[in-house]
Order: structure tokens, then sequence, then C-alpha cells
């Protein structure tokens, strides 16, 4: 057995989250270049070690981070509850998942969205995790669909293509202008005809 597979088994899955915690709030309070192996190894209490071990680098700590932002995003909309009114109900995730990440956690949205590097791109797991972003407003896209409010030339794909890249244009627009909690609001005159192109 390898060292680093050796190291892998004393390093558990908590200490991956607790890693994972520390370098979020670090990028929170300071941005991503006051990440470091070793400061986030001190700030979790373990080993710079741990982070090989469990991340294989600083760069594979980055895209575990990504991965969990895709995560984050799709949890935040899969827990909404429907109403009535399938448009109003399609905007409301654009606002509660993409804003509400992107103004909660500023670094984290924009090493998921902005700073992912291509490499990350090409793995597996962090592939999933962004088709799950996706795939989270598939119901969503589909009751606007049902309801006969979007073109049925449309294709379901098309319609969440479209509508994740608007929703991550208007946060990545309001994290660039000013950052949370003083952002200048771009989401306030969002109504549900702006996405009627969408």
């Amino acid at each position: 057995m390898s060292l680093s597979a050796q190291l892998a088994k004393i390093h558990d899955d908590a200490t991956a989250e607790r890693l994972l915690t520390v370098a979020a709030d670090l990028m929170d309070a300071q941005g991503q270049t006051a990440l470091s192996v070793r400061r986030v190894a001190d700030a979790a209490q373990t080993s710079h070690r741990a982070v090989y071990a469990l991340f294989g680098s600083m760069h594979g700590l980055l895209d575990a981070l990504a991965t969990l932002g895709y995560r984050d995003l799709a949890t935040r909309v899969g827990e909404l509850v429907p109403t009535d009114d399938p448009v109003a109900d399609l905007v409301r995730a654009g606002v509660v998942g993409f804003r509400g990440f992107a103004t909660s956690r500023p670094a984290p949205f924009r090493l998921t969205f902005d700073e992912i590097s291509p490499a990350a791109l090409q793995q597996n797991r962090v592939v999933e995790a962004a088709i799950a972003s996706y795939d989270a407003l598939a119901d969503w896209v589909a009751r606007v669909l049902d309801a006969g409010l979007i073109d049925p030339s449309r294709t379901d794909a098309d319609c969440i293509f479209a509508f994740h890249a608007t929703c991550q244009g208007l946060a990545c627009s309001e994290l660039a202008a000013q950052p949370p909690p003083a952002g200048p609001g771009f989401w306030r005159g969002v109504a549900p005809r702006d996405f009627d192109a969408v």
C-alpha cells in the first residue's frame, strides 16, 4: 500500500469535512489567495499531511470546494416547497438558490462558477456535482413547460441551461458591483416576465 493510501486511511471523512469548512471560511474572510495547505491544516487543527492524504494537493482541495458549491446550490433549490404559481416558483429557485449561495458564501460561489479550473471539470465527481446543480432545476422548469408558459419548441435542457446561466450571471454581477451584504439589489427588480425570453 502506498504512503498516500495509508495516510488516507488515518484521516477520515470528518477530517475532510473540517478541512473543507475551514477552507471555505478562510476564503470568505480573506479570499482564495489566503489559502495554503499549512494555513488550512492549522485552522482545522490537523496536520498538513491530512490535506495531501485526502485531497492530493491544494488544487485538489479547491476542486473539492467547487464540488461542494455545486451541491450547495442543488440543495438550496431542492429544499424549496412548490406553490400554485410555477413561474414565480422558478424565479424563487433562482433567488433562493443562486443569490442565496452567492451572498452567503461569496468566495466559494466565485470559486465554483468563475474560478474553477478546466482540469477540475474533467473529474467525474466535479462533473456529477455540476450536473446535479442543473438537475435540481429540472422539476421547476418542467412545471412551467407543463403550464404552457414556455415555447414548446424549447427543450427542457435548453430552458434549464438558459435559466442557470441567467441566474449565475445576475449573482456574479451583484458580487462584482458590490460585495454582500450591501449588494445593490439586482434581484429586487426581477419579475417573472423578465424570464419570458428564457
